[in-house]
């Protein structure tokens, strides 16, 4: 009788498993938009490996890089390895203590010289399923290491095959009103830098696609290194240069935005899109301090009269190119640190910069909610399920 029953279970199972469509590979979304990044296993790790850019002032000694709180005299180009706790979840960011529990440690940090990282960077987009390079800028206080290791942690969780290059800048002022405003100048004169990785990626590395992630204080960066971008007749031309520029908590200046919006950024992209949130702290204070209202701290609510008028500049850029600009309002789902770090650490987001990165529509992301705020103007806000 028991092997009658075993005879029998084992059929069931067999049955089951011929039910299951085996996958051939011949699907393209298989073949591209769901594969994860690359990865060796060193023990129970993971080590992802990521490039850098970088306007600070970077010494060698002794086999050894020192990374300094100040410009450079010129751009520096390297590559180095994170290697990653597999298990790590998407949570408050503290890069420090992510280094101490050594979730994320960042090592074999290596300086480049310019072939050699055209040549290694250029390997890396080829062989990538979309011939693709994502470029991250951060925001202000950290250093070197810490930048790293919060942009390793992000690349790691977004999980997009696709190589990464992080533009570093010299952010890492003190965290008072005198090192914020040290900052603010130090993001604007590291523009040309950043422009002129882009203009060497572009001309030399030729990728099919290329991505621009800024968060805060690196979206300042983004806008002067499109401003020098523009500078260049090959760069200003009709075609875009680059698929997707995406800003989150852009600690911008309205009117400066406003300005380099028109002149510069739909010059150059073919895609842009803005989060912004109405509840951002950091955004508050840095208004305070510059005394300047930012762009990523404002958001439209239908039911209060207030909140809509503050946002019409908002909405009239919008409606200048409805197909190129997307805005975004994440006030619903920003839980994180001085609710500015939404970039990080809410789930929501990332899964909307993913679909961004392949051009998936909004429409088809269930967690974004369409408001007409201004006849044919659409205005999305991030909702989240929890």
């Amino acid at each position: 009788m028991k092997k009658v029953f075993f005879l029998l279970i084992a059929t069931l199972l067999l049955q089951g498993c011929a039910s299951v469509p085996l996958k051939d590979g011949s699907d393209p979304v298989e073949k591209t938009l769901y594969r994860r990044i690359p990865s060796k296993p060193e023990g129970d790790r993971r080590v992802i490996k990521l490039f850098f850019a970088s306007s600070r002032l970077i010494q060698e000694r002794n086999g050894r890089l020192s990374f300094h709180p100040e410009i450079g005299g010129g751009l520096t180009l390297g590559r180095l390895n994170c290697r990653i706790n597999p298990s790590v979840k998407i949570g408050k960011v503290i890069p420090s203590a992510l280094k101490k529990k050594g979730v994320v440690n960042i090592q074999d940090i290596e300086k480049l010289n310019d072939d050699a990282f055209i040549q290694d960077i250029s390997r890396a987009v080829q062989d990538s399923p979309h011939r693709s390079l994502l470029v991250l800028v951060h925001g202000f206080k950290d250093d070197f290491e810490m930048t790293a290791t919060k942009l390793a942690y992000f690349t790691y969780l977004l999980d997009a095959n696709t190589p990464v290059l992080i533009f570093d800048w010299p952010g890492d002022q003190s965290v008072t009103p005198w090192g914020y405003r040290k900052a603010v100048k130090l993001a604007a004169d590291s523009g040309p830098y950043l422009g002129e990785a882009l203009a060497r990626i572009i001309r030399e590395v030729k990728p099919q696609k290329l991505w621009i992630e800024s968060a805060s204080l690196g979206c300042q960066v983004v806008c002067s290194a499109f401003e020098w971008m523009c500078r260049h007749p090959d760069l200003a031309d009709p075609q875009t240069e680059i698929n997707h520029t995406l800003m989150s908590a852009p600690d911008v200046s309205r009117d400066e935005f406003n300005d380099t919006f028109k002149n510069e950024i739909l010059a150059l992209t073919d895609k842009l899109t803005v989060y912004v949130s109405s509840n951002d702290h950091a955004l508050l204070m840095a208004r305070i301090l510059g005394g300047e209202k930012k762009f990523g701290r404002q958001g439209v609510s239908v039911a209060k009269q207030d909140q809509f008028e503050e946002a019409k500049e908002l909405l009239y850029l919008k409606s200048l190119v409805p197909d190129k600009l997307s805005i975004v309002d994440v006030t619903s789902i920003n839980h994180a640190s001085y609710h500015h770090g939404y970039d990080l650490e809410a789930p929501e987001f990332y899964d909307d910069f993913y679909m961004r990165l392949f051009d998936v529509s909004a429409h088809k992301n269930r967690r974004l909610y369409i408001v007409d705020a201004d006849g044919n103007t659409d205005y999305w806000v991030m909702r989240s399920d929890r």
